[in-house]
């Protein structure tokens, strides 16, 4: 297998789970598949957060609330790796090691979580570290880029080239806490500048924009690097 590009799918596109979206989500993702190879990263969503709100109100630890957010997030992965087999492997992998050993065999990996503190953007920019990919698309909820200020404030507009430095900028004014990653964190964005990696942030809601971008047609979205 050549060329790598690793896709970010939000949990909340994945969590509840919907039979339309999960057929066009594996049509999307085979069909590119004939040209690039693709390895997936999954998110929590909506199952984490639940959990994750209501545990900690009675209190328990930020660290323990990631590994709620990771079983979340490898549930949705093993849901999307079984709409995927046999071109996946019928589990969520649990190491990047097996995940790249695995995509250069051919097949699709699909992954969540790995560990308390790292959150899910980061696995995805590891994965494409590791797969010498030089692009990750984030595909977001209801949301088709970055934008500033966020949307719902006066003047807000999405932002179609970002750098590095600028959403290093960003990322300070969100709170880096189990479950709350808003559009990427800070181990993600020093890993994806370490290696020149780029990250197209778009809505996800049409999985068929994974088909579109390998196909170089016109994405709106936002592009950082």
């Amino acid at each position: 297998m050549g060329d790598f590009i690793v896709v970010k799918v939000s949990g909340r596109l994945l969590s509840p789970p919907r039979l339309d979206y999960l057929k066009s989500l594996r049509d999307s993702v085979l069909e590119a598949s004939r040209s690039v190879g693709i390895a997936i990263v999954t998110g929590g969503g909506s199952l984490a957060r639940s959990y994750i709100d209501v545990l900690r109100g009675l209190g328990v630890s930020e660290a323990f609330l990631d590994v709620v957010g990771i079983k979340a997030s490898r549930l949705n992965a093993l849901a999307l790796a079984l709409t995927l087999t046999p071109f996946s492997p019928p589990r969520a992998l649990e190491s990047v090691e097996e995940a790249v050993e695995l995509a250069f065999k051919g097949l699709i990996p699909v992954m969540g979580g790995l560990q308390p503190g790292q959150s899910t953007n980061a696995v995805a920019l590891t994965l494409a570290e590791a797969l010498k990919a030089k692009l990750v698309i984030n595909m977001l909820s209801g949301i088709d880029g970055v934008y500033k200020p966020p949307p719902g404030f006066e003047g807000s507009r999405r932002l179609d080239k970002l750098s590095y430095t600028d959403m290093e900028e960003l990322l300070r004014s969100y709170p880096q806490i189990a479950g709350s990653y808003k559009l990427l964190d800070i181990v993600a964005l020093r890993v994806a500048e370490r290696s020149g990696i780029k990250i197209f942030f778009t809505s996800g809601d049409d999985p068929q924009v994974i088909t579109r971008i390998v196909r170089g047609e016109h994405v709106d979205g936002t592009l950082l690097f």
